[in-house]
């Protein structure tokens, strides 16, 4: 699947019916406090992981995604591309569908290199408007969303036509330049209880 030539990127979200419909200020994740579960079973509260860093990214991950798969080497290579200690890189498993055990098995057999932390009832997706992986989201060190969309435009590394979203939202937060806050969004619903769709039907556009 990819993304047609002509298609742009778009700073509107699509309504379900295929209608536009006005856009909306990205969310401020430092007014809300939200905690996360890591591997080892303790709690993260979110802030720990923008606060000290100029770019924080979160990967919406889930283990029966293929679109998650296919980035997994594109996603574990921006810890090599970004320095550690401006650009925080972490998985974020929100998938009602999945238990978090069932993940980090997935992840470990794949060798995935960036942590993954637990949305347990997916309220962090929630608050920050995410309803499919692997939908990316940017904060700055101020908790607010800087960036929501895709990693790139489905093009591999070293495509002349591939569009380096992600990559461009977190240069631009370190050089302190203008970048899209929106782009289109492909991938697998995230399923907010045992009744939604299961992991794995994909890979749709998602609003």
């Amino acid at each position: 699947m990819g993304i047609s030539k002509g298609f742009a990127v778009v700073l509107s979200v699509l309504a379900a019916t295929g209608c536009a419909s006005r856009a909306q200020p990205l969310p401020d994740v430092g007014r809300t406090p939200l905690a996360l579960e890591s591997a080892d079973g303790s709690a993260v509260a979110l802030d720990h992981l923008w606060r000290d860093r100029t770019a924080t990214v979160l990967v919406f991950w889930s283990g029966g995604c293929p679109c998650v798969r296919r980035y997994q080497d594109r996603v574990d290579s921006l810890l090599d591309r970004f320095p550690a200690d401006q650009v925080r890189i972490a998985g974020i498993s929100s998938n009602a569908g999945e238990s978090f055990a069932d993940v980090l098995r997935v992840a470990k057999e794949r060798g995935v290199r960036i942590p993954i932390f637990r949305d347990e009832g997916g309220e962090v997706a929630a608050v920050v408007g995410v309803h499919s992986t692997p939908t990316v989201v940017v904060l700055d060190g101020s908790g607010h969303v800087r960036f929501r969309g895709w990693i790139d435009n489905e093009r591999l590394p070293g495509d002349p036509k591939r569009e380096p979203w992600l990559e461009h939202a977190v240069q631009g937060l370190i050089e302190h330049r203008d970048f899209a806050a929106r782009t289109p969004i492909y991938g697998c619903a995230i399923s907010r209880s045992l009744l939604g769709p299961s992991p794995g039907h994909c890979c749709h556009e998602q609003h």
